[in-house]
């Protein structure tokens, strides 16, 4: 198991890539707008982000959540209430 915590000081952001390189699989916890850090990261461990989870509707930064699940077939979390107007799951 891996963890790998990404911050941005000046937005107070703190992002998070949980890695079992066991099963081959990784998530992204409320990744920010430049999702190049987890596709590297993901690389670099040899594993596929199965998952990219958002904990809340993110107001004060763009998420990089809708991208990431895009780029890497990812399903999509976040709380039932979000109502996002894209494929996602509760």
């Amino acid at each position: 198991m891996q963890i790998r915590q990404f911050r941005i000081e000046g937005l107070g952001h703190l992002s998070t890539l949980i890695a079992d390189e066991t099963a081959g699989v990784a998530a992204v916890v409320d990744p920010r707008r430049d999702v190049d850090a987890y596709l590297d990261a993901a690389r670099e461990l040899d594993v596929r982000i199965s998952h990219v989870v958002e904990t809340h509707l993110h107001n004060d930064y763009v998420s990089g959540g809708r991208e990431l699940a895009a780029l890497t077939g990812a399903r999509h979390v976040i709380g039932a209430g979000a109502e996002l107007r894209h494929e996602h799951g509760p």
